[in-house]
């Protein structure tokens, strides 16, 4: 299969095609657009000496031949002239330095006096070579002459053969111009498209990879589920092992139920429509409503001193208690008691920090620790699903805040912090 032109290339060949056309159709015009008007300048000239002769002729100045010689003579410039009979034969007057032979043929020279016109010629001799001609008829007396004048076309000719030379040289340039000024400015009109596109394609990779950890984590509750229910359907189970069957059946409800409800937070938090209802919170107080979850010895609050104190922040209580819960179940589950809640300030945020007192992250583990569906021991037979840190972090963003994980004194100290 051929491989296709990248988009910048094919506007950048369309725009040059476009601009070549359009300088062509330009360079034409100009160029017939000056022999049109060369050439009505010669005709006019031309016009204005058949006038002259014509008027010298009937004004009965002098026979023919004196009038060609003081017109030779008087005339800087004038160009060639023949008088001829009708018969287009017969030279009966010419200025000085053409022979005695019509420099046209009879035909032609009837059709031009006839329609009044101009006639450009390659004469075969040589003092003339290109010239544009004019005749007309004129009657002196009883006599009936045929008057040709001409103009020499060589300064028209050099004037255009200049005109095209500078096209030819001129037009390229531009042209080339032209196209690398295209690609740089479809190259900057492209950027954002281009950046749009790879946020896109990350996004679309994300996606898919959300969709299929989610899947994962999905079928094993699942499983689980069909299989117990299909065990209750086909032993017909009584008293304590029919409780067993049924409560191993909720907790997997719950499961799904809690994995479902993590899973729509992360997908709003993709789309920037994960909701943020800010109040003021004094700190220590939400400190010790979490801790009033867990048994007693299980979670703590710092001492004061230990953390920088408490105070009050602008948050949504909601999603607060979400983050924090989720961090110091995931101490729980991994760390060891006691579990200590403490805020530190800083001068444009506050840290709520999560410490346990257990062996601590493995430190290859830290650099990803908030990633979806990330777990630092997956094979552990846990029941977790990686996303809890992932919903701290999402949370805080939700804030314009970060989150960070480090090892402490032993063990593991998570934070999120918030914009004061």
């Amino acid at each position: 299969m051929r491989e296709r032109l990248p988009v910048r290339l094919k506007l950048t060949l369309a725009f040059t095609l476009a601009i070549a056309a359009v300088l062509t159709a330009t360079a034409l015009f100009l160029y017939l657009r000056l022999r049109t008007e060369l050439d009505n300048r010669i005709d006019q000239s031309l016009e204005a000496r058949l006038e002259l002769v014509t008027n010298r002729l009937q004004g009965g100045s002098g026979g023919v031949r004196s009038v060609t010689r003081a017109v030779s003579r008087g005339e800087e410039g004038f160009g060639f002239l023949q008088i001829v009979l009708p018969d287009g034969r017969t030279v009966v007057g010419a200025r000085e330095g053409l022979g005695d032979e019509p420099i046209l043929d009879r035909t032609d020279l009837r059709r031009l006096a006839a329609s009044g016109g101009t006639y450009d010629l390659q004469s075969g001799q040589a003092e003339l070579g290109a010239v544009r001609i004019a005749a007309a008829p004129v009657t002196v007396g009883a006599h009936h002459y045929i008057v040709t004048v001409g103009a020499a076309l060589e300064e028209r000719n050099e004037a255009l053969a200049n005109v095209r030379t500078l096209l030819l040289i001129g037009g390229p340039a531009a042209l080339i111009l032209a196209a690398l000024t295209g690609w740089i400015v479809v190259g900057a009109a492209l950027r954002p498209v281009d950046r749009m596109l790879v946020r896109l394609e990350e996004g679309l990779r994300r996606e898919r990879s959300f969709v299929a950890d989610a899947s994962h984590e999905l079928r094993t509750p699942l499983t689980m589920l069909r299989m117990e229910l299909e065990l209750v359907r086909r032993e017909r189970p009584e008293g304590e092992e029919l409780d067993t069957a049924i409560g191993a059946a909720i907790g997997d409800t719950d499961r799904l139920a809690k994995l479902s409800e993590d899973l729509l937070v992360l997908a709003r938090a993709d789309r920037d429509r994960l909701p943020v209802n800010r109040e003021e919170i004094d700190v220590g107080e939400l400190f010790t409503a979490l801790v009033g979850r867990y048994p007693t010895g299980q979670v703590e609050v710092a001492a004061a001193g230990e953390g920088g104190g408490t105070g009050t922040i602008e948050a949504d209580r909601t999603r607060l208690e979400q983050a924090l819960g989720n961090l110091v179940d995931n101490a729980l589950a991994h760390g060891a008691p006691p579990v200590r809640l403490s805020a530190v300030r800083r001068p444009d945020a506050v840290e709520l920090h999560v410490t346990d007192a257990g062996d601590g992250f493995p430190p290859d583990f830290l650099p990803r620790a908030f990633d979806r569906f990330s777990q630092a021991s997956p094979g552990d037979g846990g029941s977790g699903t990686g996303l809890g840190l992932a919903i701290v972090r999402a949370i805080a963003a939700a804030h314009g805040g970060t989150v960070g994980a480090d090892n402490r004194g032993g063990g593991a100290d998570v934070w999120l912090a918030l914009p004061t």
